[in-house]
């Protein structure tokens, strides 16, 4: 999904517009309501999901893309849907082969690979663990899974088996 993004970014406007979907787990409309005074933490307000601080998973992608350095474009979006259906509609524009929310998925899933508390990442998301946990666990792939096990199989500290 990254490679499509970068391939399909080619101006700082958009790059502002599409890139802090992948790194911020963002509603679609919740860029346009973010403050970056403690960048690269974000400070989301007046979206659907409420008032917030996000981190980034990963970091360097804020870096890459410079995201502190563009600056919005001027859209004419008066309603949060409004405004999420122009972020849609760059990425059709721009070629990207997926809605923005799937990237909200990754994020998701991404900050457990990372090893975020659900409560913390449910609450970065703007909403329930319940709801967390109902919505993103099913795009937990069969990789996923795997990934986890083999970290927690492999650290050093792991509990040992008991003598038998």
């Amino acid at each position: 999904m990254i490679t499509a993004i970068s391939m399909g970014i080619d101006s700082p406007r958009s790059t502002v517009q599409i890139c802090p979907e992948p790194s911020f787990g963002l509603l679609p409309h919740e860029l346009f309501h973010c403050n970056l005074t403690n960048f690269p933490i974000l400070e989301v307000g007046e979206g659907k999901t409420g008032n917030r601080k996000v981190y980034p998973f990963y970091p360097e992608w804020c870096e890459l893309w410079k995201l502190n350095e563009g600056t919005l474009p001027v859209i004419t979006g008066r309603t949060n849907s409004d405004l999420g259906n122009r972020v849609t509609q760059a990425f059709k524009r721009y070629g990207i082969p997926f809605a923005p929310y799937n990237l909200r998925h990754a994020w998701a899933i991404r900050s457990m690979e990372f090893g975020l508390d659900v409560s913390l990442s449910a609450q970065q998301m703007g909403h329930s663990v319940k709801v967390h946990t109902e919505i993103y666990y099913a795009w937990i792939s069969d990789e996923v899974h795997q990934r986890a096990y083999e970290a927690l199989i492999n650290r050093p500290n792991r509990p040992r088996p008991p003598q038998l």
